[in-house]
Order: C-alpha cells, then structure tokens, then sequence
C-alpha cells in the first residue's frame, strides 16, 4: 500500500477505488473481477486506461486473475448480469458481443431508440437480461412485448434470458448451441463451441475445457 492509496473522506482514511478493486481481488474469481471493474468504470470511479495502469504496477494476491479480467473487460456493460451473461456466453463460443446496441431504424412509439443487451449485428442475434422489473413492472412489460414484436418483424433472433438462467449451466450450454444453429444457417459454416475457464478465453487459449476430477 503507497499512501496514495488512501484518501480522506469527511475525516475517515479510506481506501482509492483502486485500492479497493486490488484488495478485493484476493478473494474475488475471475467472473466477480471483471464484474466488478465494469461496474466501477460504469460508475465513475476510475477509468479502465488508469485502473490498468495501477494494475500493471503493483504486485498483490490474486494479480493473474486480476490480468486476466483486464482482459476480458469490455467498455458499455450496463449491470452485473449483463457483464456475467456476456461472458458465459463468450467462454462457450459465441464471438465478441456489442454491448446495448441501438437497433438501425427501430424505434418505440415515443420516439426512443430500441436497444438490445447484448448483440452479434452482421447475424442479427440479440441477448436481453429479463430482470424481475421486466415482469413485475406493467410500463416495462409492455416495452419489452413493443421490442420483441418488432424485432421479429425485422428478422432478429431475440433470446430472453432470466437469472435462473444464468444459473443453470445446462441452460447457457443450450443458449450457445442455439446461437451456434442459427450462424450455421445463415453463413453456411458451423462454429466451434468449445467451452473454456475465463482464464483460458483470457489466455486465447483454444483448447476445450474439461472438469477436473476435483471439480474445480
């Protein structure tokens, strides 16, 4: 700890945003890291370029899993989940996502631009995070029915996916595979959708990832 590290607030030491993200990554796996850096950069707390530059200067408990979420952060995730489904489905195969991407030429009643979570453009295939709100929530509900009717009527392929979910492995499997069908038939060619640890996809490693007996 340098004692730039800490800052005064109303008369309290407390640890810099970047301080704190480092200490944590002690304890915290590679998936929770880069949760948590997108959620600090979405919330002004530091930007990525000076995180990554704290970072590369320090020696601490938990840096290679720190490296490895500079790696696979990705600017204009706006949650959590967001960030964890994008890289559930990344590690299985699916290729890089646009994140909240404004849909060309869709627009709701009101004027506003239809946005998706998380989107392969060139193949017209979207990923929506469908939070408790999205049913609990009339105005909301009838937003998302708005959205997906006319994204069926512009020929996207629109997955709606819940936190069960995002908690189901067999289930993301099958929202990859999915994904894998429809670029097969719209391209012709059958992707690779072999599965990878967050550390190998950080590595660009391309091996397929197999449990080990211990189950880690």
């Amino acid at each position: 700890m340098e004692p730039a590290d800490i800052l005064y607030t109303e008369g309290l030491q407390v640890l810099s945003p970047e301080a704190t993200a480092v200490t944590l990554a002690g304890t915290l796996n590679i998936m929770q890291q880069v949760m948590l850096l997108e959620a600090m950069v979405r919330n002004q707390l530091f930007t990525f370029p000076m995180f990554a530059d704290y970072t590369h200067k320090r020696t601490f408990h938990g840096e290679k899993r720190a490296l490895a979420a500079l790696k696979l952060y990705q600017d204009g995730s706006a949650s959590m989940t967001e960030t964890a489904l994008r890289l559930e489905l990344n590690r299985r195969g699916v290729p890089r996502l646009a994140l909240n991407y404004v849909v060309p030429n869709a627009w709701y009643p009101n004027g506003a631009p239809i946005t998706f979570d998380l989107v392969l453009p060139e193949m017209k295939i979207a990923w929506e995070y469908q939070g408790d709100h999205h049913r609990t929530d009339k105005a909301q509900y009838r937003r998302d029915a708005y959205k997906g009717n006319l994204a069926r009527s512009k020929n996207w392929t629109l997955f709606d996916v819940t936190y069960d979910d995002l908690r189901n492995q067999q289930r993301l499997n099958e929202l990859a595979l999915q994904a894998a069908v429809i670029i097969a038939q719209r391209t012709g060619t059958v992707p690779r959708m072999d599965i990878f640890t967050l550390q190998q996809l950080a590595d660009r490693r391309r091996v397929f990832w197999k449990r080990s007996s211990s189950g880690t």
